[in-house]
């Protein structure tokens, strides 16, 4: 769990910068880390949520191996 520069805790995933902004990331399903920074907090955990989302349910319902015929 991150830290603000007071202490608190931030949330997985996220922390605070010295320069006073935050960051977000977390590892996708291949390995590969995904980060970026905000001014905000909030925007940082909703961005998080939402990446994390997309990644455990990209391609869900459309397979990029089907093919269609007519």
């Amino acid at each position: 769990m991150g830290k603000s520069l007071k202490g608190k805790e931030c949330g997985t995933g996220i922390g605070q910068r010295k320069a006073g902004g935050f960051y977000a990331r977390f590892v996708n399903k291949n390995g590969k880390l995904q980060e970026k920074y905000f001014f905000v907090l909030a925007e940082a955990r909703n961005w998080l949520e939402d990446a994390r989302y997309a990644d455990r349910h990209d391609n869900m319902f459309a397979p990029a191996d089907i093919i269609l015929g007519t």
